[in-house]
């Protein structure tokens, strides 16, 4: 009988052991899945047509940072435009990077590669051709890029990576030049973190 006692005590503590490990495992959002950052949880952007985020935004275990231009004499930070915003008409949250020519980095705040599958931009002031060049680093610390022409038109167009975008450490690109290119908001950046043997 004592042996029987024995090892349920034993089953339940490796059953509480593991349980722990589960509990230590990380919040699901670090885990491998689909993740989109469409920027609803800024609350001040609901009733302003802009309001500043700061030198980054973070969630889902990911951080978008803001890099100032080279040469820039203040640094200015990313700025949530609300759907008061004249040029926002989706009716939802966007970011735009305040000053011309500074740049964008998004990461996996645990360092941990991961998959960029699709971004929406548009114009920051409602129209006007953009030109974006995205810049991914691999792991290997190779590069890839994809320059993107968006049509000349009001609203939101969709930027659809190519495959070459998965297994980046980060991703990077640039505001527009003020006046050429144009400035632009993104919303709806939908990154994958891939599942690990």
């Amino acid at each position: 009988m004592r042996q029987g006692w024995t090892l349920i005590a034993l089953a339940l503590s490796c059953a509480a052991l593991m349980m722990g490990v589960r509990a230590q495992a990380g919040p699901p959002s670090l885990k491998a899945g689909l993740v989109t950052l469409d920027f609803e949880d800024i609350a001040c952007a609901r009733q302003e047509a802009q309001c500043e985020v700061g030198d980054q935004y973070m969630a889902h275990g990911f951080a978008l940072r803001y890099v100032p231009a080279v040469d820039e004499p203040m640094a200015a930070g990313l700025v949530a435009m609300g759907t008061q915003w004249k040029g926002n008409r989706k009716g939802s949250t966007a970011l735009a990077i305040r000053s011309c020519e500074a740049q964008v980095l998004l990461m996996a705040n645990d360092n941990q590669p991961f998959d960029v599958l699709s971004l929406d931009v548009a114009p920051l002031e409602g129209d006007g051709p953009l030109t974006i060049e995205f810049v991914g680093q691999k792991e290997d610390g190779t590069e890839v890029k994809l320059p993107v022409k968006l049509a000349r038109k009001a609203g939101w167009q969709k930027v659809v990576f190519t495959p070459g975008f998965r297994g980046l450490s980060s991703l990077q690109w640039a505001q527009g030049a003020c006046l050429d290119p144009r400035l632009h908001m993104m919303d709806n950046l939908t990154v994958m973190r891939p599942s690990r043997p």
